[in-house]
């Protein structure tokens, strides 16, 4: 949840919007280095915002908006995917 909030922040929009702006191809570079971002540091890795910058360019910018596009799907659907199928503990 921390993570989705600071995606929000960054990028001045809901998760819905976000995603949005992604089928509409209107996410910048800087976007979509937010929405990496936390991610990858959710993941517990150490990872400073140049190296998201590296990591997109050497990637390429459809394979960056393809895992933007999957981890906000994920995030719309409650976290859940195929392999994650437990239930939250309250």
């Amino acid at each position: 949840m921390d993570s989705l909030a600071r995606i929000e922040a960054s990028c001045n929009a809901g998760i819905v919007k976000i995603l949005g702006r992604l089928t509409e191809g209107d996410l910048t570079t800087t976007d979509i280095c937010n929405i990496l971002l936390p991610i990858i540091r959710g993941g517990g890795n150490d990872i400073q915002y140049r190296e998201v910058q590296k990591a997109v360019w050497n990637a390429g910018l459809a394979e960056a908006m393809k895992a933007c596009g999957e981890i906000l799907s994920i995030a719309l659907s409650g976290g859940q995917d195929e392999g994650n199928e437990a239930e939250a503990v309250a």
